[in-house]
């Protein structure tokens, strides 16, 4: 007498490791992303350091480059709402077209990384290239916010 239960494969799939490894982004992923990453320099540290959303930027990108993709995988709206605030919280005597540009680039990125976490059937690999697209954006933003002072402080003529 032989029972249906017997030997029959059950209804669930496991997933391997290996199978999940390949469809997560982590940190030794992040890690090997090459690019040119920018700190800001001591002026431009005191000019951010009561914009409340750019110190909060910055600890999500350092949970980013930990593999912690939850801030730019939520939802569109509360990360939009981030992004408006970000820039309307923006010290005056950091809105230059120059910065605004790489903000602009900065938000297009943080958008675009979002919209591709958020759907399960795109690779790895194109989300780690948004990712890379982010990390260079903001990067981008520290060195522009770096040249402004650094033009300030060498009192270099801007053409008009």
């Amino acid at each position: 007498m032989t029972n249906c239960n017997d030997d029959n494969v059950s209804g669930v799939i496991k997933e391997t490791q290996e199978q999940i490894d390949a469809r997560t982004i982590s940190q030794k992923d992040i890690e090997a992303l090459r690019y040119a990453d920018y700190g800001l320099s001591a002026d431009s540290e005191k000019a951010v350091a009561d914009w409340q959303k750019f110190r909060e930027l910055n600890a999500q990108i350092e949970l980013l480059n930990k593999g912690d993709l939850n801030f730019f995988r939520g939802e569109s709206i509360l990360l939009k709402t981030f992004l408006l605030e970000f820039r309307n919280e923006m010290p005056e005597e950091l809105k230059t077209n120059e910065i605004l540009a790489r903000t602009t680039a900065f938000e297009t990125k943080t958008q675009k990384l979002n919209s591709l976490l958020r759907i399960s059937n795109i690779e790895k690999k194109e989300q780690l290239q948004a990712v890379k697209e982010l990390l260079i954006s903001v990067s981008n933003l520290n060195l522009q916010i770096n040249k402004k002072f650094e033009f300030d402080k060498n009192n270099v003529l801007k053409p008009e």
